[in-house]
């Protein structure tokens, strides 16, 4: 996972702490405010809009 992480967060341009705390924030059922900026999309189709959240 620390690989991916550290491919990923290169790939944005961020720090490791800024691409985690941009992961979390993405999660559906985190308590903190969502990050206006979205990073990727999953590949599944639901109600007429894609989820969007960490790979």
């Amino acid at each position: 996972m620390l690989q991916r992480i550290e491919e990923e967060k290169e790939r944005h341009g961020m720090s490791r702490a800024e691409y985690i705390r941009h992961c979390v924030r993405q999660a559906n059922d985190s308590p903190f405010d969502t990050p206006d900026e979205v990073l990727c999309r999953d590949e599944n189709y639901e109600n007429g809009r894609q989820n969007e959240g960490a790979a």
